[in-house]
């Protein structure tokens, strides 16, 4: 008997989020709010001392919400931030009378602010998070200030969504070769792989942006499913996936593999 799937039922739990956050009514309207995208894994605490065997766990985070005013480590609401931002990308929930302490996140390296408020804005809220989750899987080293030929490389990607690796080339302004070198060097990482991964996220991103504007539309769903899955750029998506399955998995899971599919491009001079 044939099984119906949902698109990109193949990425299901990819994502994993930690949510840090004291109080409860916030926590259960995240996790709630969040519950249908099941792109995402989500965990909470309600301490940083709780989020931290999480975060040094080996299931690497990919996104931490959380609260300012957890301070239950060493007096420091920003304990968590400071250890862990160059590995996980932090989201920064805010109040309206603490403009100063987002402005100290931000500086020590929170990728964004989100006002707690009674027009707290969940689609908003949902485009900001997928936006940082999928930055900190493609490149888990990005800086928005960054110089490097990486963090220009990744900007082209995400500002110009190319088809093909010639195309993000030609976008850089390098060949595919010079390319396919900034990422080999620095993070192991094969761009036909990155390329993917970028391509398949958004997709799947617009998807569930769209569920989360119709929750209580099964017929809008069906038929959104069914378009999706019978496109020849969902079934080619599928099956790049299938084919290269372990490789995606273990630069989700690590954001530094070997780069298996094809061989390292030799040093430019």
């Amino acid at each position: 008997m044939k099984t119906e799937t949902r698109p990109y039922y193949f990425l299901d739990t990819s994502v994993r989020l930690l949510i840090v956050d004291s109080d409860q009514k916030t926590v259960h309207m995240l996790s709630d709010g969040l519950a249908p995208v099941r792109l995402y894994s989500v965990q909470t605490a309600a301490t940083a001392r709780k989020a931290l065997p999480v975060l040094e766990g080996t299931e690497r985070q990919h996104v931490c919400i959380t609260e300012l005013g957890i301070a239950d480590i060493r007096g420091d609401e920003f304990f968590l931030i400071k250890k862990f931002q160059r590995h996980v990308s932090f989201v920064v929930l805010t109040g309206a009378t603490s403009p100063a302490k987002g402005f100290m996140a931000n500086h020590l390296g929170a990728k964004a602010l989100v006002e707690k408020s009674r027009d707290f804005d969940f689609g908003k809220f949902f485009s900001l998070v997928s936006r940082n989750a999928l930055l900190a899987i493609v490149n888990p080293r990005y800086r928005e200030d960054g110089k490097d030929p990486l963090t220009h490389s990744t900007d082209a990607l995400f500002e110009k969504s190319p088809e093909t690796v010639t195309q993000w080339a030609i976008e850089m302004g390098v060949t595919d070769r010079e390319l396919r070198y900034i990422w080999t060097k620095a993070l192991g990482a094969n761009t036909k792989i990155i390329l993917f991964i970028h391509q398949v996220y958004q997709k799947a991103i617009a998807y569930y942006q769209k569920l989360l504007a119709h929750p209580c539309s099964q017929s809008w769903q069906a038929g959104a499913d069914e378009e999706i899955k019978g496109s020849d750029e969902y079934r080619r998506h599928e099956e790049y996936y299938h084919l290269h399955r372990s490789v995606i998995c273990d630069y989700l899971a690590y954001g530094n593999v070997v780069n298996f599919v094809q061989e390292p491009a030799p040093e430019l001079k």
